[in-house]
């Protein structure tokens, strides 16, 4: 168990109590909290893989700054004291006061969907076997620590998990950061920020995988803006907070953001040396070294065990009136290392796979069903099951003739289908080779409009 340091805001949480659900749908149990927290627990964190009570998550949150008429920090999880600077209800809500019924987080199956009538903003339709739904703000001057106040923004985190193989070891954060207020917020930062402890705490260790290829069997992949917590000598003692076998990895994969954003920054520090002020959390944001000021934007190294969390950022960017962004992660566990092994010898390609597979899957069964949601009807392409193993189905609503140009991650087109309403690929090449698994792309024509697709093949 951690020390933290009791600031007087303690007080304030007991006003304005948040709602809590967990990710129970694979081998995470995870918490999530409407108040911008997620993985904190009376028991100690968050763990995997269930039904083993190993934990390796004690608290995780966002981190949002901004330069209005001052800098402004709002935290949603502090890891100095475990707690968050946000609401759990909407900012137009919080003068209302705290406890309403319906502020509260939506699970699908369950209570889903969330009101319209009180959350214009909230998804209607699910998208994985659990989905979790809520909203918080910022605007309560007394949930800040001082002299740090609002930046006047609100969020909605929706949770997506799935129950297959495939999936078993991630689930998945989308982040929509809105400004309901009539005026611009300029130079806005957004991060995550994970305080890892993998069993023990005193000996956990920092690694970043920011753009890297790995060769997998015959594939090659490629892995990109994927922070991760370890074990220092891969081994823990069973205890309260570990029950047994070898400690892996748990990391963040950054996906996507509004707008081409990408991961702008990755610090780590530990309990001693959290920024504590806006002004020193805002420069950490933006990658500098908040103690001498020098722009080192990215914290690959690391050398010593120790309390680790680390900040994953994206900006710096604008937020126009009554609009928002987007920011999509994965949440990640996977094998690191044999038992005992030393930090520089450590197999990473399983964490990579890991890595590389939420990212595909995330953009297949989340990001490429709301992209074919946007398009006009007459064009809806299903392509199911994604990932698939064996065959792969091509269809339209329409009875038009279909064709598909299926390409490599290299480019290389490698087969081609055609026929009516409906087509199977069973996942071989022109030449009737079987092809390894890995990412593949399929242009559909119809009517002399064209779409692309990802998919994802993975054979048993």
């Amino acid at each position: 168990m951690k020390k933290y340091i009791v600031l007087l805001v303690l007080p304030v949480i007991v006003l304005a109590v948040s709602d809590i659900d967990s990710i129970t749908i694979n081998r995470w149990r995870c918490n999530v909290y409407n108040d911008g927290r997620w993985g904190s627990s009376t028991l100690g964190g968050a763990y995997w893989p269930n039904p083993l009570r190993n934990f390796y998550i004690y608290g995780a949150g966002i981190w949002i700054g901004g330069i209005s008429s001052d800098t402004f920090v709002t935290v949603g999880y502090n890891p100095n004291t475990g707690l968050s600077e946000m609401i759990p209800t909407l900012n137009q809500y919080w003068r209302q006061g705290y406890g309403n019924t319906l502020d509260r987080i939506y699970k699908y199956p369950g209570d889903w969907p969330a009101p319209l009538s009180r959350f214009p903003m909230a998804p209607q339709i699910a998208r994985s076997n659990m989905d979790l739904w809520c909203c918080f703000g910022d605007s309560d001057p007394s949930r800040h620590t001082p002299p740090g106040l609002p930046l006047g923004v609100d969020v909605a985190l929706t949770v997506y998990g799935f129950s297959d193989s495939i999936a078993q070891d991630f689930f998945f954060l989308k982040y929509d950061l809105m400004n309901n207020n009539n005026y611009l917020l300029n130079n806005l930062y957004f991060g995550v920020i994970l305080d890892g402890d993998i069993g023990i705490y005193t000996d956990d260790m920092v690694g970043l995988i920011r753009d890297r290829y790995f060769t997998i069997g015959t594939q090659t992949i490629r892995v990109k803006n994927t922070g991760f917590m370890y074990d220092f000598d891969n081994n823990e003692p069973p205890g309260q907070y570990w029950q047994s076998g070898t400690p892996g990895a748990v990391a963040i994969r950054f996906i996507s953001a509004t707008g081409g954003l990408t991961m702008s920054a990755f610090k780590k520090f530990t309990l001693d040396f959290d920024p504590m002020t806006d002004k020193h959390q805002y420069k950490t944001l933006a990658g500098y070294n908040y103690q001498t000021g020098a722009y080192e934007p990215y914290d690959s190294i690391d050398l010593v065990p120790g309390d680790k969390r680390f900040l994953m950022s994206s900006g710096p960017f604008n937020l126009s009136s009554m609009s928002s962004a987007s920011f999509h992660y994965a949440v990640i566990a996977a094998p690191y290392g044999e038992a005992g092994a030393t930090p520089t010898n450590r197999d990473t390609t399983q964490l990579a796979w890991q890595s590389y597979l939420a990212d595909s899957i995330y953009h297949a069964r989340i990001l490429g069903i709301e992209e074919e949601n946007r398009k006009p009807h007459y064009l809806t392409t299903r392509i199911f099951p994604n990932p698939f193993k064996s065959y792969l189905n091509i269809s339209t609503i329409i009875n038009e003739k279909i064709s598909a140009d299926i390409y490599n991650v290299n480019g290389v087109l490698i087969k081609s289908l055609s026929g009516t309403s409906h087509l199977l690929w069973n996942g071989k090449d022109n030449k009737d080779a079987v092809l390894p698994n890995g990412v593949y792309f399929i242009k559909v024509s119809i009517k002399g409009q064209t779409s692309i697709h990802k998919v994802l093949l993975i054979r048993n």
